[in-house]
């Protein structure tokens, strides 16, 4: 793994002579993202974890072992986790029935975040 610019573009190695990958998170300016200069979009960490609980769960079926079982219980512990502290930061909670589809959705197309202020995805304002 290559860092191109320190938490938000990397350049990740491939293998079985693949070239290298890319992966870019999305980069916004202002009061809530301290010494952001310059702005891009990109993906978020929640959307790359669904991947790898994808990709983790295909291996699982593959090849199934316990450790394989208890990563993907750590990655959606992280989605949850993340995803919490996304809607508290944008002053919303997560309610139960919004948190049973961490993984699958919808997202909103403007954030990807479960939970948020956009038009179109659930909205779960603090009580």
């Amino acid at each position: 793994m290559k860092i191109l610019e320190a938490g938000h573009k990397y350049e990740l190695d491939g293998y079985d002579g693949s070239h290298p990958q890319e992966l870019e998170f999305l980069k916004r300016e202002g009061e809530g993202y301290p010494f952001n200069y310059g702005k891009h979009g990109g993906t978020n960490c929640q959307e790359v974890l669904r991947a790898l609980i994808d990709r983790s769960e295909y291996l699982q079926k593959q090849v199934p072992c316990y450790e394989t079982e208890s990563i993907i219980g750590l990655l959606k512990t992280a989605l949850v986790l993340f995803e919490t502290r996304a809607a508290r930061r944008h002053g919303l909670t997560i309610d139960a029935e919004s948190s049973q589809k961490f993984s699958s959705g919808p997202f909103c197309k403007q954030c990807g975040h479960l939970v948020c202020k956009h038009s179109g995805v659930n909205h779960a304002p603090n009580n």
